[in-house]
């Protein structure tokens, strides 16, 4: 079957050169194209050019002259989305609009409407022309992504008569109207509508041809690693099911009699917590023998399948559901009869994924979830093969990608790697539809990256919304578990124990914030549930603890041939790097598992510009400098005294006294950054971030110069331009809900120290040839509980020469 314009424009001539003509009144278009009294309109803006004799047709009101227009053009807008003519543009509205045609004589005429977009699928094109053979209503077009819609109609414009007007409107959304032809026709013909598929445009960059920058990366790290011993996690396959049954086992208790999980604080079923629990528990029942659960992991996938395919899924997150709901599903139907899970699969098959999920093709990762699943849906049987929603999907959202370290860049840490997970879980059980290779040379690429930025605690990166949240682990053990079986495959042994252990360190992350009733705290701090407190506005206790819980599931599926494979240190184990990811303007270097953050771009209702993390491997990472302070946070923390946006970095005066810290400088004012590695052994890594700009108070550089070992970080941050006074801060943990900080102060050293379940943890910061260390009595909130801030003073002119801030954990502060 032909597709595209050229079907489009070769119907339509054949069509006109049937038949006897009618005759005409001599409108100024009587002319056009090959045969007389034929009038071809394409709609869109003034460019670029219309199809081949085609006149263009946008918004313009009717008039004699012209013989044609609208009526009222309220409320029109016209799209083009490049491509080819009449395919690439057009004009929509949402409210009926009249398009008349005026200066025909009497006789019958052919009318055929071109409707349909390249990029989207939400349109609802209804048509109403008086006059029409047959009398019925005409067909609504709702054409899919990339498909287009041509109505072909005959009618007759009786004696007396000299126009015709075109009704558009829609009964749902909009409406859209890419080509409309009139011609002559000789007799009456059927109503049709036919569909025609246009070529879906990639996004993708040339992820598959672009230097690899990981490749040194890996290099090296094998190189540093050989002969290293570590201290060995001791988990294994099983301690996912552990944790798995430990939040089902509490969350079994808030299902109501539909099936749905009500959350305990919201007092309500939100977002995607029952498909969730629906997985988490199959997992158990299928793996675990846990046919207790089964009633319970039933119900819910009643009630989730049911959900989704009537769009009505709790606060609109159906998007969410669809990689839930096809493992719950598979690992399920075994165990149930066999009119239950065709149920589940009746409800699957009975809704269009264009008209169901909620985020547009290609927008964010709210996409990439729903077409994950729609994926595994379509290797189930349960969605057509011809269904294009996962294709579309895939081709939009290459944009999305970087093209050298693979890494999905929406903008927060959390949500680079929340997307690359369902895909990887996709690619793990040999997904072989459109854009397998692009995704899984990406995937691999941001795999073996996020490694490089894995803290020596388990934990993701800091950075932008949802960070902190337990969630962020889970999604590392799903990544790394894939891609460990990938390389047992592949026969690299050696790859597949990196990323064994950057799965179980994160895993070991996660079981520190299991509470005592089963569930785990949903952001890195214990503070009651009920406050809220770190959560943005759209976590909950529920979903946020059930969510990582799937991930967990399909973490311990990919885990099956690599039970064996012994753990090897990791980057985040040995170091021996410097990684500026410009991206997303991020920098992590690591020495033998010391571990420094910087953004060198703050968003400032999450983050400090600057320095924003330090951790050290067996230390509590919350203790100290974990997380940004600052004074507009998006995430919920208690109302009391703002303090200022900043990490461990420096401020100075603006005016007197007015200070101006380096957190808080908006990216704007930042016209270059350079990072400038000088040393990279694994027990001492050395580099230079450079911030070149007009910060105020005649600041034109900060320089930060970085020493990285094991168990010391320094840096010496040095303010080129400036010869006034300076002052280091330093959030220092003072209680993180359930344990208090000891902070005392000797001399220009801050020690904070934190006695707890899992041992001491000790830390020291040092700041020499200051003039004065204090820690005020102010308490902040960040993610990780109540800060005070340690200030140390500075002489006038020390920020020329530079300020030293040492920080150093003390005993082995296991964890």
């Amino acid at each position: 079957m032909e597709t595209g314009r050229r079907a489009f424009l070769a119907g339509t001539l054949g069509a006109a050169l049937a038949g006897s003509v009618p005759g005409w009144a001599a409108p100024g278009w009587a002319a056009q194209g090959p045969t007389a009294g034929t009038l071809r309109l394409d709609f869109g803006g003034a460019t670029p050019v219309p199809a081949p004799g085609y006149a263009r047709m946008g918004t313009e009101a009717y008039t004699e002259a012209r013989g044609y227009g609208w009526v009222s053009t309220a409320g029109l807008s016209i799209r083009d989305r490049g491509g080819d003519a009449p395919q690439r543009d057009f004009v929509f509205g949402a409210a009926a609009r009249v398009f008349r045609i005026g200066s025909l004589a009497p006789g019958r005429y052919r009318l055929r409407v071109l409707s349909g977009d390249l990029t989207f699928a939400d349109h609802f094109t209804r048509l109403q022309v008086p006059g029409v053979d047959g009398g019925e209503p005409l067909p609504v077009l709702h054409p899919s992504y990339a498909q287009f819609a041509e109505l072909t109609a005959t009618l007759v414009v009786p004696e007396g008569a000299t126009r015709i007007d075109v009704t558009m409107d829609s009964p749902a959304n909009n409406w859209v109207v890419n080509a409309l032809v009139l011609e002559p026709a000789a007799d009456p013909e059927p109503v049709r509508v036919t569909f025609t598929d246009a070529p879906i445009s990639s996004t993708w960059g040339p992820i598959l041809v672009s230097p690899d920058p990981t490749a040194p990366l890996l290099d090296g790290h094998r190189s540093r690693s050989a002969g290293d011993r570590i201290r060995p996690t001791g988990l294994r396959r099983g301690d996912y099911l552990r944790l798995i049954a430990s939040e089902v086992d509490f969350w079994k208790n808030k299902q109501d009699a539909d099936g749905a999980i009500i959350d305990p604080y919201r007092n309500r079923e939100f977002q995607y917590s029952t498909p969730a629990f629906a997985h988490a528990a199959a997992t158990l029942v299928a793996y675990a023998g846990r046919k207790d659960l089964l009633k319970a992991a039933a119900l819910a996938l009643d009630w989730s399948a049911w959900e989704l395919a009537e769009r009505t899924a709790a606060d609109s997150h159906e998007d969410f559901y669809a990689p839930m709901l096809a493992h719950a599903i598979r690992l399920l139907e075994p165990h149930v009869p066999a009119g239950r899970s065709a149920a589940w699969k009746y409800d699957i098959g009975r809704f269009g994924p264009f008209l169901t999920y909620r985020s547009a093709v290609g927008s964010n990762n709210w996409n990439i979830v729903a077409a994950s699943g729609e994926a595994l849906f379509q290797k189930m049987g349960l969605r057509v093969a011809s269904d294009r929603y996962t294709e579309a999907s895939f081709a939009a959202q290459g944009v999305h990608f970087d093209t050298s370290y693979g890494l999905y860049l929406e903008g927060p840490m959390p949500y680079d790697h929340f997307p690359r997970l369902w895909l990887g879980d996709l690619i793990g059980r040999g997904y072989t539809g459109p854009y397998r290779a692009e995704l899984t040379e990406a995937l691999r690429r941001a795999a073996i990256s996020s490694l490089f930025m894995q803290s020596p605690t388990g934990e993701l990166p800091a950075g932008g919304r949802s960070a902190h949240h337990q969630w962020n682990e889970a999604e590392q053990c799903v990544t790394y578990e894939v891609f460990a079986a990938r390389a047992l495959a592949a026969g690299d042994r050696e790859l597949a124990a990196y990323f064994k252990r950057g799965a179980h360190l994160a895993l070991r992350s996660m079981f520190r914030w299991v509470r005592p009733s089963g569930e785990m705290q949903v952001v890195k701090n214990w503070m009651d549930p009920a406050q809220s407190f770190g959560y943005e506005s759209y976590s909950s206790h529920s979903q946020y603890n059930l969510l990582p819980m799937s991930m967990l599931a399909i973490a311990y599926e990919h885990a099956a041939t690599t039970e064996d494979v012994r753990e090897r240190p990791a980057p985040a184990d040995t170091g021996g790097y410097v990684l500026h990811i410009e991206p997303l303007h991020k920098v992590f270097a690591n020495a033998g598992g010391g571990y420094v953050e910087i953004d060198t771009a703050g968003d400032h209702h999450y983050d400090a510009t600057g320095f924003i993390r330090a951790h050290f491997s067996g230390h509590s990472p919350q203790l100290g400098s974990s997380d940004s302070l600052l004074a507009s946070p998006s995430y919920r923390v208690p109302d009391g005294p703002k303090p200022p946006t900043t990490g461990m970095g420096v401020a100075w005066e603006v005016g007197p006294g007015q200070w101006r810290h380096f957190g808080e400088l908006e990216p704007s004012l930042t016209q270059d950054v350079v990072v400038l590695p000088t040393r990279l052994r694994g027990d001492d890594v050395r580099f230079t971030v450079r911030y070149n700009g007009d910060f105020g108070g005649g600041v034109t550089t900060v320089e930060e110069r970085f020493a990285v070992m094991p168990r010391e970080t320094r840096v010496t941050t040095i303010l080129r331009g400036y010869d006034g006074p300076v002052r280091r801060v330093v959030p220092v943990l003072s209680h993180d809900g359930r344990t208090p900080g000891t902070i005392q102060v000797l001399g220009d050293e801050v020690r904070v120290w934190q006695q707890g379940e899992h041992g001491t943890s000790k830390l020291t910061y040092d700041m020499p040839g200051a003039t004065s260390v204090l820690v005020g009595s102010e308490e902040y909130g960040n993610h990780n509980g109540l800060m005070r801030l340690a200030v140390g003073e500075y002489a006038e002119g020390a920020g020329a020469a530079g300020v030293t801030l040492v920080i150093a954990p003390q005993g082995d502060g296991r964890i």
